[in-house]
């Protein structure tokens, strides 16, 4: 915008600690060039960086402290107003004359609006705002994204996120003496092993598949979905992993679906238990296990329905299947938390909001508040891969990494997405 418009009446909004500072260093570098610069403050600076930077600027402008009249004059007739009131580590509601000043801020419509490292308010690490955060439509983050822009209701605070590179070493703050890298990491608020998902970085993931491949060297999956009237599930997550690359599919389903599943594609086969009408009982399970040990994975939950003889099938197999195995939905449903804990092999499970608080105990407020820091906590006590849905999925692993799905729009709230994801996993 200043480029095409270099007469720009721009504010550079600075509170008393570093990200203030770093906003006092960009006044006085746009300054530099040429710009028409003010500075709304909080009032002299705390020690260190940001005072200092505070100091470097008062020689090239004025600046007004918040609230005056003429700070709010400003704020209102700017068109660029940038946020460095607050940067990370904010974990109070934000109240009072900074609530008013940020209020002020977002009411400036005409205005480009841009963050420096993170909205004002916005959370550093956790989907939650503190009472008011900066409506901007641009952040310019350092170094690494913060996990709260990525994050629902922080993302809509965010706008376009631009991740900065400012040379800080990849070990950092590893490098550093134990106590220090300890007392440094605590004082930056940084959360261990928590990963942006990209495009180049998931299609490193999908395994080549060389030219003599044929269906049997590509993978069997075994689907054990479906009861009366929920047919559409097991069709869904059998189809979506044929589409993802899967080389055969087998549904294992009730009776009365067998070669009549919804929208069955040609290529799914079907199976099922003897004496097994309408839904799952325990009594299935051995024949479960039988075609699961010739399978590569296993998909279980999806349209199971939840009854308490199919709670006991899913418990079974949940401890006793040795492959690699997917639960989701009715699976999830149907299951404890200890069962979960009791298995040994491979697992990853798959549950929206509410599936999870019915597994764990939280709410589901208690949840979506914290959904980075539960889904790291969860993962490790469990032993499992957790992916929990919603906006910006968030997926933990038992070594406690985290990866964030900025990905995906609310085309895909609606019925079946999860069972197709569920066979694309």
């Amino acid at each position: 915008k200043l480029k095409n418009n270099p007469d720009a009446r721009v504010v550079v909004c600075c509170g008393k600690g570093n990200n203030g500072g770093d906003g006092f260093a960009i006044a006085r570098l746009l300054a530099n060039r040429g710009y028409d610069i003010h500075v709304v403050d909080a009032g002299e600076a705390k020690k260190g960086d940001a005072r200092k930077n505070q100091l470097l600027w008062e020689q090239f402008g004025e600046s007004t402290s918040f609230p005056d009249a003429n700070a709010t004059r400003l704020l209102e007739e700017a068109d660029v107003l940038i946020d460095a009131i607050f940067g990370i580590g904010m974990e109070q509601s934000i109240e009072g004359a900074y609530r008013e000043w940020i209020e002020i801020f977002n009411s400036n419509k005409k205005a480009l609006r841009v963050a420096v490292d993170i909205p004002s308010g916005v959370s550093t690490d956790e989907s939650k705002i503190f009472g008011v955060a900066a409506q901007c439509q641009h952040t310019i983050t350092f170094q690494t994204g913060k996990p709260g822009c990525f994050q629902h209701p922080g993302v809509l605070y965010s706008g376009k996120v631009h991740i900065a590179d400012i040379s800080i070493p990849e070990n950092w703050p590893v490098n550093l003496p134990a106590k220090e890298a300890e007392d440094e990491a605590a004082e930056k608020n940084l959360t261990p092993h928590t990963y942006l998902l990209t495009a180049e970085f998931v299609n490193d993931l999908v395994p080549e598949r060389l030219p003599e491949a044929h269906k049997g060297s590509s993978g069997h999956l075994l689907t054990v979905c479906a009861s009366a009237g929920m047919g559409g599930a097991a069709s869904l997550a059998s189809l979506g992993a044929l589409k993802s690359g899967a080389g055969l599919v087998t549904a294992c389903v009730p009776n009365e679906l067998r070669d009549r599943l919804p929208g069955q594609a040609p290529e799914i086969m079907t199976v099922t238990p003897h004496n097994a009408p309408e839904f799952f009982t325990e009594e299935h399970a051995d024949y479960v296990e039988q075609l699961a040990a010739v399978r590569n994975a296993v998909v279980l939950g999806c349209g199971l329905g939840v009854h308490s003889q199919t709670a006991k099938f899913v418990q079974h197999l949940t401890k006793h299947l040795e492959g690699p195995l997917l639960i989701d939905a009715d699976g999830l449903n149907n299951l404890d938390e200890q069962t979960l804990k009791e298995r040994l092999g491979v697992a990853v499970i798959t549950p929206h909001p509410r599936e999870l608080s019915r597994l764990c105990g939280q709410s589901v407020t208690e949840i979506q508040e914290n959904r980075i820091a539960t889904v790291r906590q969860l993962s490790q006590e469990w032993n499992v891969v957790l992916l929990l849905k919603g906006a910006y999925t968030v997926i933990g692993s038992p070594d406690a990494k985290i990866f964030i799905n900025p990905t995906g729009n609310s085309a895909l709230a609606t019925a079946g997405s999860g069972d197709v994801l569920s066979g694309f996993i």
